[in-house]
């Protein structure tokens, strides 16, 4: 590969960065560091968008894996919770003998207030306190 002389104006920083790469590499002439440089600038720029976009998609793909993870197993109590309490309240009907049910559209006792709110206040303060521990 031959080489041609050409003429350039650069600044003086970017002057004084091809001195020091010259020095710093034992280079004889600051041609040769601007080369270098080049070569270099070459070889980073060769990962290709779709290079950086799998890279990026990797990372997120674990950071959301994690936090996917930790709904899941909230899921799973929640379902577990819920069926538990379904055949309880089956025992206690077939137990007690019950044919029909009353719907809290038809009749709503206080007592259902009474849980939905105590439950609502629970989850509030457990979020409250998640929220704390994680700040």
């Amino acid at each position: 590969m031959s080489k041609m002389e050409k003429h350039y104006r650069l600044s003086e920083k970017n002057i004084e960065y091809i001195e020091e790469v010259k020095e710093k590499n034992h280079l004889k002439y600051n041609s040769e560091a601007l080369e270098l440089i080049i070569r270099e600038h070459r070889n980073n720029s060769d990962i290709t968008t779709e290079v950086m976009i799998n890279l990026i998609g990797e990372k997120l793909s674990e950071k959301l894996k994690a936090e996917l993870l930790g709904i899941k197993k909230a899921s799973n109590e929640s379902d577990k919770n819920t069926q538990i309490i379904i055949e309880l309240l089956n025992g206690l009907f077939v137990k007690s003998g019950y044919k029909l049910l009353a719907t809290t559209g038809d009749i709503k006792c206080k007592a259902i207030d009474n849980a939905t709110e105590f439950v609502e206040k629970r989850i509030a303060s457990k979020r409250v306190a998640k929220l704390d521990r994680t700040y």
